[in-house]
């Protein structure tokens, strides 16, 4: 297959996605999202900032659960050692904010390879208990480098990116996040991705067929690290702190929980359910802990009724392309009564 084929191959798919009902959902959450400073001010611009921020953290999570099957607890730790090294790269070192952001995700990838090469040979429940340690040991270390990390008290001494001017930092955030994302769209619908889904389905059948599934799954892996990592490196310069919460095990679980709700192993999944979690935390901030009460029915709710999350639901595909038919036949009838009305005058 040469490259000119691929390539055209992946435009037709492009799109083909563009014209189902989540490629008008995908474009008309990209209309607003490259809007966003000019509907959104003060308090909800920097929400959405930090939505723009957690798709990619999501989405990496997503690549090494959703489609290879593999259930990390690692990646909010992972995020926050991008952070980490991004804020104190700057901080400490006076290395430059955009460069360190690039060596914190690079951070992360090694940070990941440390242990992937020996976790990714064990299986389902093994793996995630095996990350589950690291993710507390790389917390840990936090605190017995607080020299180094400012502790519980978190890391405050890098400078602000873009002198402090928010709209230029957005803009660079979601062109990162757009990058990374567009990286794994091309990535998912070729070889590598196709490898994934085996691994997922049925590893053993896929090392049957000739693939060497561990080394895929160490790739997937590491990659997802460094996309979390990057994560990190930005959302330290968009908070300007950057403390041990950052990468709580409590901080997994949101992250994992937007995956669920929006729908894993899918490419819009970590855009909407990061979107509902956030967007629903933040409407009933005003109801202090009972928001967690009923944050906790959304998500009993996303997986008795939305089983594939609420862009992966058949239930949901259904509604959608129903919706989308409709419009299509509203404005069929409304262009045919308008050129049978010009023929008639």
């Amino acid at each position: 297959m040469t490259l000119s084929h691929s390539i055209n191959s992946i435009r037709q798919k492009i799109v083909e996605d563009a014209k189902t009902p989540k490629g008008y959902v995908a474009l008309s959450v990209l209309a607003i999202a490259l809007l966003a400073p000019a509907i959104f001010g003060g308090y909800l611009f920097e929400i959405v900032l930090q939505m723009v921020v957690f798709v990619l953290v999501v989405a990496s999570w997503n690549l090494i659960a959703g489609y290879f099957g593999v259930f990390s607890f690692a990646h909010a730790a992972l995020f926050g050692v991008g952070g980490y090294i991004a804020a104190i790269l700057a901080g400490t070192y006076g290395i430059h904010p955009v460069a360190t952001i690039v060596i914190g995700g690079g951070g992360a990838a090694i940070a990941s390879l440390i242990i992937a090469p020996m976790i990714l040979r064990l299986g389902g429940s093994y793996v995630a208990m095996a990350t589950l340690a690291y993710a507390e040991i790389l917390y840990l270390l936090v605190y017995v480098l607080d020299d180094i990390t400012g502790g519980a008290m978190g890391y405050i001494e890098h400078p602000a990116l873009f002198d402090g001017n928010m709209i230029p930092l957005y803009y660079f955030a979601l062109a990162i996040v757009l990058l990374n994302l567009a990286v794994l769209y091309v990535l998912l619908r070729s070889r590598f991705g196709l490898i994934g889904r085996a691994i997922r389905e049925e590893e053993d059948a896929a090392k049957m067929l000739g693939n060497n599934t561990d080394r895929y799954k160490v790739y997937a892996f590491v990659l997802s690290s460094a996309m979390a990592g990057t994560a990190g490196g930005i959302h330290a310069f968009n908070i300007r702190i950057f403390s041990p919460s950052m990468m709580a095990i409590e901080m997994m679980i949101e992250f994992m929980a937007m995956a669920v709700i929006g729908g894993i192993g899918t490419s819009l999944g970590p855009v909407v359910g990061v979107i509902a979690v956030l967007g629903f935390s933040e409407f009933f901030r005003s109801f202090g802990e009972i928001r967690l009460l009923l944050w906790g029915l959304l998500l009993m709710f996303t997986i008795m009724f939305f089983p594939g999350g609420l862009a992966g639901s058949s239930v949901q595909q259904d509604l959608l392309r129903d919706q989308a038919g409709k419009l299509r036949s509203a404005f069929g009838s409304q262009s045919a009564q308008d050129e049978h009305s010009s023929k008639e005058q």
